[in-house]
């Protein structure tokens, strides 16, 4: 071959692999020659090599996208969120705060629609608080969340309500019901029907493995309350369902079964899952993971793709490297970073386009703000308006557990009884055995001393006949009361006194009964000083007979207008006495109780549930009623038949007027309860006020003996006209056309209103 064949053959053989090379081709008009066998071969052996090296790129691309079931599964997730599914759950901008305290800051969040999404993070990062601002219990700072398709807690959605099942971290179980009453309970809340409660119950039962339905719940173990717990949450089969740490403390193979139950409902796509859980690699079998810390969401998508993004092999592992990152670079960017399908967003799925609105219907619609819900005014005035069928089952529950504690009932109701047993029996009569030195100078069997010390009343006064010295020595030594002194001529000096018109100064002073007191107890002094009067009025009339008159007093006191002659301290105590009793022990008890059931969780569990706070309040105010009715016929049995106090006006008045104190006691107790979280300040400020009400109210003392500037006080007090009104219709037996009755009525309706107000404000500003 000469030079110039050599070199047309090269030119060929580069035009050739240009070619072959371009993807436009080039336009080639005719190539006669063919290029020769050992190029041919050449390019067959190259094709060769490179085939096995194309196959086995193609093998890997394969094995890692399949790599395992779950995985495949968690990636055929990831791609329905990018293909714009639907959300169950969208959160966007969400803060929260507890005055300077930021739990959540700037949160974003999506759960598509059919999805598990784990939500995962250490104590304190916020979940909880998240959980219950997504279900409506808890208002946000800021944001917006939306929940099923509408904002939770807006007038005719029912989140919160039947459409959402709630287990809380707590067991949130009323320790008196039985498995069946506590799945009951909720069946009635969420409108079921007998038959459709029963039917769920028998299922449950076998697929949790829960004892007898019979069982009491405190009788049953931690883990088998935690699956009681969570049956009440699967009951009504919800559209969504929150599971806060519900296979803590369950049996590993139970857990899978309950993971499994979980992907099996969420197949159909209309049920969706959020459930947290302290196992985190437990976590892998959830479409969709969000690592929260701080109130911020670290990281959001499938749990391989995190994984991946973090050259993790485990979750657990990705979570502690994005911890470590944010820790490092938090500072630096004022911001936590993005991880794995979050980049340049915390959401998942609001990182496929940025310019998207936050509620927008498709791509490309263009920035729009969040859409207008609107609901008529009959949707919103049921929204507000008590759902009679909640305030039924609630009712239900306190009996159920009145039924299940007679120790605390028979204590309910026997306290008021025994409290007004003991005023009676204790308050306002007069000492007995006060123990008085005599000093006695007479001699004389028939000395008028001797006659005037007869007539004392030996039941009160016990008479130790004693010499001067010992009497005044046992009189500051605290052994008596009083010292009575008579002098040596007391029975001639007292004659000449009564007989002559003029005596001297000695012999008024020797005719005189001479009393030394101790005053320090001023009610012992008043009975000795008051026996001794009615002794002297009684020798009188004994020695003097129809001449009494001449040493009598010359006042006369003619029969009472109201009340009796005999009329004693208990009689002013007991009327306010009884609206103190039945007004402090409602108020305890309410305050107590609901202080209890919101901090084991049972309150924000019968929200999530659809009851409001207007359906607990009146579902606690008819319960009480019994309770208070009880001890209401229970204390006027006592005090009218058994301590004859008198009444000389209307029953029917007495029982309305002390039944409305007890209310207005509940009302107030729901004030502190709906203030209070922990039940040790709930008893402080329950104590803190009975003291002051009860001193300045006129209950123990007239209001007359007040001085004015705390007399006002004392006529703002719930009890003050009340007890005034309770004595004019016992005692004067006056009516509500009397200014005094009816005011005592009014004040008190006045009050109960307040409270009821001002704990329904205290609960939704709290909320």
């Amino acid at each position: 071959m000469d030079d110039s064949q050599l070199q047309n053959h090269k030119t060929r053989h580069l035009f050739l692999i240009k070619s072959s090379c371009d993807h436009r081709g080039p336009v080639i008009k005719s190539y006669p020659v063919c290029p020769p066998a050992p190029i041919l071969l050449l390019l067959l052996l190259l094709f060769l090599l490179l085939l096995p090296a194309a196959m086995a790129a193609e093998a890997a691309g394969r094995d890692a996208a399949d790599f395992t079931e779950m995985e495949e599964r968690q990636m055929e997730g990831s791609r329905k969120v990018d293909l714009d599914e639907p959300l169950a759950i969208r959160c966007r901008d969400v803060c929260r705060s507890y005055g300077k305290l930021k739990v959540l800051s700037n949160l974003n969040l999506s759960v598509p629609q059919g999805h598990i999404y784990g939500l995962l993070g250490p104590s304190g990062c916020g979940k909880t608080t998240l959980l219950k601002c997504i279900v409506g219990t808890l208002k946000i700072s800021r944001g917006h969340i939306c929940v099923l398709g509408k904002p939770p807690a807006y007038p005719g959605h029912d989140v919160p309500g039947k459409m959402v099942g709630y287990m809380p971290q707590e067991l949130a179980l009323y320790n008196e019901f039985t498995i069946s009453d506590t799945l009951t309970f909720f069946g009635r809340i969420h409108g079921l029907t007998w038959k459709e409660t029963r039917a769920r119950m028998d299922f449950l039962v076998d697929f949790l493995d829960l004892p007898q339905k019979q069982r009491l719940v405190r009788s049953l173990s931690g883990g088998q309350r935690r699956r009681v717990s969570l049956g009440a949450a699967l009951l009504q089969n919800p559209e969504l369902l929150i599971l806060d740490e519900p296979t803590v403390g369950v049996d590993p193979v139970l857990r899978a079964k309950i993971w499994q139950h979980l992907v099996e409902i969420v197949k159909t796509g209309k049920v969706s899952v959020i459930i947290t859980t302290h196992y985190i690699e437990e976590a892998r079998q959830a479409n969709v993971v969000g690592l929260m810390r701080n109130g911020r969401l670290l990281a959001e998508g499938p749990p391989d793709a995190v994984m991946k993004q973090h050259s993790a092999t485990t979750l657990e592992h990705a979570f502690l490297q994005l911890c470590e990152t944010n820790d490092q670079g938090g500072a630096e960017r004022g911001a936590p970073p993005q991880g794995g399908a979050l980049e340049g967003s915390q959401s998942f799925e609001s990182s496929r386009d940025e310019s998207r609105p936050i509620l927008g219907g498709g791509p490309g619609g263009g920035a729009q703000e969040v859409p207008p819900y609107s609901a008529d005014w009959k949707v919103r005035a049921r929204h507000v308006l008590p759902k009679w069928r909640n305030v039924g089952a609630l009712m239900m529950k306190t009996l159920v557990r009145m039924k299940r504690m007679p120790g605390s009932l028979c204590f309910q109701f026997l306290l008021p009884v025994i409290q007004v047993s003991l005023i009676c029996l204790c308050i306002g009569g007069d000492p007995e055995g006060v123990q008085v030195a005599v000093v006695n100078n007479e001699t004389s069997p028939s000395a008028y001393s001797r006659s005037l010390l007869s007539f004392l009343d030996n039941g009160s006064v016990h008479q130790v006949s004693l010499s001067h010295e010992e009497a005044f020595d046992g009189i500051y030594n605290g052994e008596y009361w009083g010292v009575i002194g008579f002098g040596k001529n007391f029975t001639s000096y007292l004659t000449k006194r009564m007989l002559q018109q003029r005596v001297s100064r000695d012999v008024v002073d020797g005719g005189s009964v001479r009393v030394w007191l101790d005053l320090t107890n001023r009610q012992i002094a008043l009975m000795l000083q008051k026996k001794l009067h009615e002794a002297f009025q009684t020798f009188v009339d004994n020695k003097l007979g129809t001449l009494s008159y001449l040493v009598a007093q010359p006042i006369k006191f003619e029969e009472p207008i109201y009340g009796s002659l005999n009329t004693d301290f208990t009689t002013f105590v007991t009327p306010g006495a009884v609206l103190s009793i039945t007004f402090y022990l409602a108020v305890g008890l309410t305050a107590l109780s609901f202080v209890l059931e919101r901090k084991e969780g049972l309150l924000d569990r019968c929200w999530v549930a659809g009851v409001s706070s207007l359906e607990t309040m009146l579902a606690h105010l008819f319960s009480q009623l019994f309770v208070i009715s009880v001890q209401v016929v229970l204390l006027l049995l006592f005090i009218l038949l058994v301590f004859r106090l008198p009444n000389e006006g209307s029953l029917a008045l007495v029982v309305v007027l002390i039944v409305l104190q007890g209310i207005t006691g509940i009302s107030f107790g729901l004030v502190i309860s709906a203030a209070i979280d922990d039940e040790q300040s709930a008893n402080q400020a329950a104590l803190g006020i009975f003291y002051p009400n009860l001193i300045l109210s006129g209950i123990i003392w007239p209001v007359e003996c007040v001085p004015y500037p705390l007399r006002y006080v004392s006529m703002a007090l719930p009890q003050t006209y009340a007890s005034e009104a309770l004595r004019c219709i016992m005692y004067r037996g006056w009516g509500l056309s009397q200014m005094m009755v009816w005011r005592g009525f009014a004040v008190t309706v006045g009050w109960n209103t307040f409270f009821l107000v001002l704990a329904s404000v205290i609960l939704k500003l709290r909320t």
